[in-house]
């Protein structure tokens, strides 16, 4: 497993987590007033809304991040980990649906986008779990 020394070469990890923690939550905030005011025309279907219930508990993964980075506690980033490896894995399985679907070009063009910063977010968060001595299961 690679493990990171750094945050973008320069930052030390525990600063880079909990900026992390802040730039997720902000992009999660950003994403539920997309969908919310876009989505359907403002009247959200079933899919969106569990979009946006999952927004919220990332969110609420984000603040454990933030505060488990502050307190030094590798219990409290596991939530955020786990949360953000399924968060990776909904944005492939939204690409496939909607290049099956052949929804919007440009969405599939964002999540393509997304997979790669937000696995190098959880790299991040992952690498200053396992320096806490957080139990590693990759």
């Amino acid at each position: 497993m690679i493990y990171l020394q750094r945050c973008c070469c320069c930052v030390d990890l525990r600063m880079g987590t909990i900026v992390v923690g802040i730039l997720h939550i902000l992009f999660n905030i950003l994403t539920g007033v997309i969908v919310t005011l876009f989505g359907e025309m403002g009247h959200p279907d079933a899919c969106q809304r569990l979009y946006i219930i999952f927004t919220m508990i990332h969110i609420l993964s984000c603040v454990f991040l933030i505060i488990g980075s502050f307190r030094l506690r590798s219990s409290w980033m596991l939530f955020y980990i786990l949360m953000t490896m399924i968060q990776i894995l909904a944005f492939i399985i939204l690409i496939i649906a909607d290049v099956i679907l052949r929804i919007w070009f440009w969405v599939i063009i964002i999540y393509a986008l997304l997979i790669p910063v937000t696995l190098y977010f959880w790299l991040v968060a992952y690498s200053f779990y396992a320096a806490l001595g957080g139990a590693l299961f990759i």
